[in-house]
């Protein structure tokens, strides 16, 4: 595998794939096994499925991609049982009878931080079961609801029975349950028709690759829309170690290093780096020592929640800045 493989690409998923179907097809291309998405769409939805190349892939559980931003359809007037086009309608179609004066209201009433249940038909778990299994089965299926926070919804143009929108929202949201509820709220049904994903934490559309020309791609061309480790953790707080603190690394054990940050929290994510600026691993602080055992110059001691072994993607980003679309 070449150094290039250790990093990350944005794919723009075609409607109709699995996410892990996208995943398969970059693994037969490029030959190798480690490839990961962070998170998943369904396969109706279109739009940025970042993948991890190489050792990037030990990162995934790191990620939690953040702010994402979706563009899409719902359509009024009934819902289904997945709560999208795909599914089976559960109520009988209506004429949707509110002002845009409602529709602004009702839009403005699903901001803010809330718990949200998912759908039915969902990669979630039931007793080890995925609930879209028992869904398929018509067993009823209980989901435990999930704190999300939806930042923003604007509802862009509304046509007959079908309203466009764009909703700013933590990973984790249900765009499909957003529909459904936006049809409750409205009293006429709603179900979701389209979704593009536009950008997914430091994931980018205008930075992605369609499926189609990746896998006729060579590395040479695919070297555009490469992105490298350090540039998807440029947010994280930097560590420098010396030789002697890599060794002890290697060893996975815990370290103390004096560093710039005041009042650092236990759960804070910090990046390791070697003197050249070679990503060495991720850690966390640990409680640090009282400041007169340290002649009042204290250390803080991390520990270490991932270890990099050899080169992780040092190519540099390719754009410094990343506006919100």
């Amino acid at each position: 595998m070449t150094e290039m493989a250790h990093g990350f690409f944005v794919i723009d998923k075609p409607e109709g794939l699995t996410s892990h179907d996208v995943v398969q097809a970059v693994r037969s291309h490029l030959k190798i096994r480690g490839v990961g998405h962070l998170g998943t769409l369904d396969p109706m939805a279109t739009g940025v499925l970042p993948l991890a190349l190489g050792k990037a892939t030990r990162l995934i559980q790191f990620l939690t991609v953040g702010l994402k931003i979706y563009q899409g359809t719902i359509r009024l007037g009934f819902s289904t049982d997945t709560y999208d086009k795909e599914g089976q309608a559960t109520s009988a179609p209506v004429v949707p009878d509110f002002s845009p004066q409602q529709l602004l209201e009702v839009g403005q009433q699903m901001l803010g931080e809330q718990f949200q249940v998912p759908p039915p038909y969902s990669a979630k778990k039931v007793g080890g079961i995925r609930s879209y299994h028992l869904a398929r089965q018509g067993i009823e299926v209980t989901l435990a609801a999930r704190r999300v926070h939806i930042a923003q919804l604007k509802f862009v143009q509304r046509q007959a029975n079908e309203v466009d929108f764009e909703i700013h929202c933590s990973a984790g949201t249900y765009i499909r349950s957003i529909a459904h509820e936006l049809g409750k709220k409205l009293a006429c049904g709603a179900h979701l028709t389209r979704l593009r994903r536009i950008t997914a934490g430091e994931f980018y559309l205008d930075r992605a690759i369609t499926l189609d020309s990746f896998i006729t791609s060579s590395w040479t061309e695919l070297s555009k829309h490469f992105i490298s480790v350090n540039a998807v953790l440029r947010a994280l707080p930097e560590l420098e170690v010396d030789a002697a603190i890599q060794i002890s690394l290697n060893h996975g054990n815990d370290f103390g290093i004096r560093t710039r940050y005041l009042q650092i929290k236990p759960e804070t994510l910090f990046r390791m780096v070697s003197p050249s600026g070679e990503l060495l691993g991720l850690a966390v602080p640990l409680s640090p020592l009282p400041a007169q055992e340290l002649n009042d110059n204290p250390q803080t001691y991390f520990h270490p929640k991932l270890v990099l072994q050899g080169s992780c993607a040092t190519y540099e980003p390719f754009r410094t800045t990343h506006p919100v679309p």
